[in-house]
C-alpha cells in the first residue's frame, strides 16, 4: 500500500471517529437546548400566570356608568327618530351587559345567584322589545319599550339589594356632543 493510500486511510479514520465521538455531543446540545427552553417556557408561563392575578377586571360601577350613557343616548336617538344611531346605541348597551357578564358574572350583589344568570334573564327580553321597536320604527312603541327596559333595570338593581338605583327616561342628554336628530337627506 502507498503511502498515499495509508495516509487516505488514517485521514479518514480519524474522521470518522471525530464524527463518531462528535455525534453524541451534538445529540446531548440538542437536548441540552430542549431542556433550557423548556424550562424558559416554563418560567414565562408562571410570569404571566402572576400578572393575570395582579390584573383587575373593570370595576362594576365603572362598567354600570357605560351603560347608563348608553342608555341615555339610545333614548336621544329614538327620541329624534334615529332610528340607525338608536339601534346602535341599544346594541352597545347589549355588548355593555355581557362585558359585565364576563368580567363580574360573580360578583357579590346577588350572591348566591349569579349575576351572570340573573341579568340576562331580565335585560334581553327588554333589549329584545327595543330592538323590535327600532326596526318598526315605532315612536310609540320605542317609547314603551324603552319605559320597560328602564324598569328592567332597575329591577335588576332591586334583586341586587340597590332598590334605591331607579333608572328612567333621562331629562336632559348625559353628554350634548352627539347630534342625535338624522342627518339629512341627500
Amino acid at each position: 500500500m502507498s503511502i498515499r493510500s495509508r495516509w487516505l486511510l488514517s485521514t479518514m479514520a480519524v474522521v470518522a471517529a471525530c464524527a463518531c465521538c462528535a455525534a453524541p455531543a451534538a445529540v446531548s446540545d440538542k437536548r441540552d437546548d430542549a431542556a433550557a427552553l423548556a424550562a424558559e417556557i416554563a418560567a414565562l408561563k408562571a410570569q404571566v400566570a402572576a400578572l393575570q392575578t395582579q390584573v383587575r377586571g373593570p370595576e362594576l360601577g365603572q362598567q354600570m356608568l357605560e351603560l347608563q350613557l348608553r342608555h341615555d343616548r339610545l333614548w336621544w336617538a329614538g327620541e329624534a327618530g334615529n332610528w340607525n344611531l338608536a339601534y346602535f346605541m341599544v346594541g352597545e348597551l347589549g355588548e355593555a351587559l355581557r362585558g359585565i357578564e364576563q368580567s363580574n358574572g360573580d360578583a357579590a350583589e346577588l350572591q348566591p345567584q349569579k349575576l351572570s344568570e340573573v341579568m340576562p334573564s331580565v335585560m334581553n327580553p327588554a333589549i329584545a322589545r327595543v330592538q323590535d321597536a327600532l326596526a318598526r320604527q315605532d315612536r310609540a312603541a320605542f317609547a314603551r319599550a324603552y319605559d320597560d327596559l328602564s324598569a328592567a333595570c332597575t329591577g335588576c338593581h332591586e334583586l341586587a339589594g340597590n332598590p334605591m338605583l331607579v333608572i328612567q327616561r333621562p331629562r336632559t342628554p348625559l353628554l350634548d356632543n352627539l347630534r342625535y336628530a338624522p342627518p339629512p337627506a341627500k
